[in-house]
C-alpha cells in the first residue's frame, strides 16, 4: 500500500497532527479530500478545530506556567519578541482573531496570554470558537480546490501532487506576511535609566526600576545609572542583560542598607557616562543628586529626558526632628525642589492618578502622566505553593494577617499590631511581617506589650523569589501607610488573589476598592480597622470573592503595559517640541 492508499484510507488518523504542525496548510489539504470524496466534512472540521485547540493550550500553558526569561528567550529564538509586544496590549478577542487571520501571530500571542494570566476558560472560549470558524473557511477553500484538482489523485503520488498544490501558495502568503511585518519593527533604542535607589536597596521605587531595566533588555539595549555599593565607580553587565554604570557613593547616617550619590563631582561622572553611552532616551527615577545630574548633563547634550516621580515628602521629612512647623516648610520646599528638576525633562510620569495630580497641584510642570508600575502577573497568581514558605518560618496552619515592606515609621504598622491584639479576642489568627526596618524593635516591643508576641512572625528580609510564597501563607493584607504613590506590594497582594485592607488615603484607594476587592478604614482608626479584619477573617468564602476581584483589578496593571507604555514614550524623542500626549494607557 503506497502513501496516498494509506492517507486516502485513513485521513482522520494523520489530519490532527498535521493541524498541529501547520495548521493552515494542512485544514486547506484536508478540505481537498473533502472535495475529492475522499473524506467526509463534519469528521475533518471536528478534529481541525480540536487540534488547533489543543495547540494553542499548549502555547498558553508555556506562557502561564514559565518564568518571563525563560519564555523571552524562547520567544526571541523564534523571532517573536517584536509581536509578543505588539499583541499584549490587544484584548482576548482582538488577540485571538488577529492570530486566527494572521497565523505567523499564533506562537506570541497565546503566549502572551499566558504570561498576561488571562483565565483559561475564556481563552479557550474564544480560541475555539474562533478555530472552529477558520476550520469551515479553510475546509470550504480546500473542497473547492479539491473538486477541480481529485483526478491528482489518481497519479502515482497524487497525495504529493494535491498536497503541493495547496501548500506551496500558502507558503508563499506566509513569507510576504512575515517579509512585511519584519519590515515594520522599529530598531531598538539604547536607553539609559537613572536611579538613585536600585539594587540591592529594598523599596518599591527601586524594585520598579530593576524590573522595567530587566524587561526593556529583550528589545533594547540597557545601561542603568545607580549607587555603588561602596566609593568607587566602575561599570559592568548584570547576569540579567543590563549594562549598569555603579557610581560612588555613601552611606545614608542611620540608615546603613541605603546609599546615596554626594554631589560633589557627579555631574562630570553624569557627563562621562552620558558621553559614552550615547543613549536615546534618558528615564530618570527621581530628582536626588544622581538623576539630578543626569538630568542636566541630557538637558545640555539636547537629550531626551523622561522622569517618573517616586517621591513623596511624607516619607522623609516625619524623621526630621524640627517640630510640625518646619515640617511644612520642609515639605513645600521639597516639592519646588522636585519640580525645579522636572522642569528640565520633556515628559513627566507618575505611578498613579493621584500621584499625577498630587504632583501637579505641588508645583510639577504638567501634564503629568499616570503609568502604572506594573506587576509581574506570572509570578504572583492565587495558587502559589505555601507549604515551604509556611514551614521555613514555622507559621501555623490558622489564617494569617499579612504586611509585607518597610517596617518603617510611615507604615503605620502600629496599628495594624492593636488591631490584631483586638482580632485575637475573638479568632485564632496570627499575623506575618515580612521586611525590615528601623521600627523592628518598636514593633517586637509593642507585640510584648499587648501579649501578642508568640501569635507574630517577624521574617526579616526574605528574597524576592519567595514572595509569592508569602502572600500564598496570607488569608488577608493590610497595609496601613498614609504615604502611597501606588504600593507595589499591595499590587502583589492583589495579584496573588488575596483580598486587601487599606488605609483611605493617598493611592491605596485606587486599588483597594471598597467591599470589592477588599476594605478601606480611616487612617489610623484601630478599631475600624480590627472590624474590618473580622469580617474578612470570619467569612472565609467571602474572602475568596474579594480576592478573585482584587486578581482581575490587578491584572489591570500588568507590567507588560507599562513597559509597552513607556516604549511609545521612547519612541516620541524625535518629537522633542511636540506637546506632551494628554494620557499614555498602562
Amino acid at each position: 500500500m503506497d502513501l496516498t492508499q494509506a492517507v486516502l484510507e485513513h485521513p482522520y488518523l494523520v489530519l490532527g497532527p498535521f493541524v498541529l504542525i501547520e495548521g493552515p496548510a494542512a485544514t486547506i489539504t484536508a478540505g481537498t479530500l473533502v472535495g475529492a470524496g475522499a473524506a467526509a466534512f463534519w469528521p475533518i472540521w471536528l478534529i481541525v478545530a480540536l487540534a488547533e485547540v489543543v495547540g494553542d493550550s499548549l502555547l498558553y500553558l508555556i506562557g502561564r506556567s514559565a518564568r518571563r526569561p525563560w519564555v523571552a528567550s524562547l520567544l526571541s529564538r523564534f523571532k517573536a519578541t517584536a509581536l509578543l509586544d505588539r499583541l499584549t496590549g490587544m484584548s482576548l478577542p482582538r488577540l485571538v482573531i488577529t492570530a486566527k487571520l494572521v497565523d505567523v501571530f499564533a506562537l506570541p500571542a497565546f503566549v502572551s496570554a499566558g504570561l498576561a494570566g488571562l483565565p483559561y476558560p475564556r481563552f479557550a472560549a474564544w480560541v475555539g470558537a474562533a478555530a472552529a470558524v477558520r476550520g469551515l473557511v479553510l475546509i470550504g477553500l480546500g473542497a473547492l480546490l479539491g473538486s477541480q484538482l481529485s483526478g491528482l489523485l489518481a497519479l502515482p503520488g497524487g497525495i504529493f501532487l494535491l498536497t503541493a498544490a495547496v501548500a506551496v501558495p500558502v507558503a508563499v502568503f506566509r513569507l510576504v506576511i512575515k517579509r512585511y511585518h519584519r519590515r515594520k519593527v522599529v530598531r531598538p533604542m539604547r536607553i539609559l535609566i537613572g536611579a538613585d535607589t536600585y539594587a540591592p536597596h529594598v523599596n518599591g521605587a527601586s524594585y520598579f526600576a530593576q524590573r522595567l531595566a530587566v524587561a526593556l533588555t529583550a528589545r533594547h539595549e540597557v545601561h542603568v545609572v545607580a549607587p555603588s555599593t561602596d566609593t568607587r565607580n566602575h561599570a559592568g553587565m548584570s547576569s540579567d542583560g543590563v549594562v549598569e554604570h555603579r557610581v560612588r557613593s555613601l552611606p545614608v547616617p542611620g540608615h546603613p542598607r541605603f546609599r546615596f550619590c554626594p554631589p560633589l563631582g557627579l555631574r562630570a561622572a553624569a557627563r562621562r557616562i552620558l558621553d559614552e553611552v550615547q543613549p536615546d532616551v534618558v528615564h530618570v527615577q527621581s530628582h536626588f543628586p544622581l538623576c539630578r545630574a543626569l538630568v542636566d548633563a541630557a538637558h545640555e547634550r539636547g537629550l531626551f529626558v523622561i522622569a517618573t516621580n517616586h517621591f513623596m515628602p511624607e516619607n522623609l521629612i516625619h524623621y526630621l526632628p524640627i517640630g510640625n512647623a518646619g515640617r511644612t516648610r520642609a515639605h513645600n520646599w521639597a516639592w519646588r525642589d522636585a519640580a525645579r528638576v522636572f522642569a528640565k525633562a520633556d515628559i513627566v510620569t507618575a505611578p498613579t492618578p493621584y500621584a499625577a495630580t498630587l504632583a501637579v497641584v505641588s508645583g510639577v510642570s504638567g501634564p503629568v502622566l499616570p503609568i502604572s508600575c506594573g506587576i509581574d502577573l506570572t509570578r504572583f497568581r492565587e495558587q502559589a505553593p505555601a507549604a515551604e514558605f509556611r514551614s521555613a518560618y514555622s507559621l501555623a496552619h490558622k489564617p494569617t494577617i499579612t504586611y509585607v515592606g518597610r517596617l518603617d515609621a510611615e507604615k503605620n504598622l502600629d496599628v495594624v499590631m492593636r488591631a490584631f491584639a483586638v482580632v485575637r479576642r475573638s479568632l485564632d489568627v496570627q499575623l506575618l511581617l515580612v521586611g525590615t526596618g528601623s521600627e523592628d524593635r518598636t514593633l517586637r516591643s509593642l507585640a510584648g506589650e499587648l501579649g501578642v508576641a508568640e501569635h507574630v512572625t517577624f521574617t526579616g528580609f526574605i528574597p524576592d523569589e519567595d514572595l509569592p510564597s508569602a502572600y500564598a501563607a496570607s488569608a488577608v493584607f493590610v497595609n496601613a501607610g498614609t504615604a502611597e504613590l501606588q504600593s507595589l506590594v499591595t499590587l502583589e497582594a492583589m495579584a496573588s488573589g488575596r483580598p486587601v485592607i487599606g488605609a483611605d488615603a493617598a493611592a491605596l484607594p485606587h486599588l483597594v476598592r471598597d467591599k470589592e476587592t477588599g476594605y478601606l478604614f480611616p487612617p489610623g482608626d484601630v478599631v475600624v480597622l480590627s472590624e474590618r479584619l473580622l469580617t474578612v477573617l470570619g467569612d472565609p468564602k467571602h474572602a475568596e470573592e474579594l480576592g478573585h476581584r482584587a486578581r482581575a483589578v490587578a491584572e489591570e496593571h500588568d507590567q507588560t503595559h507599562t513597559v509597552s507604555a513607556f516604549e511609545q514614550l521612547y519612541r516620541m524623542r524625535p518629537a522633542r517640541e511636540s506637546p506632551a500626549p494628554a494620557e499614555v494607557a498602562a
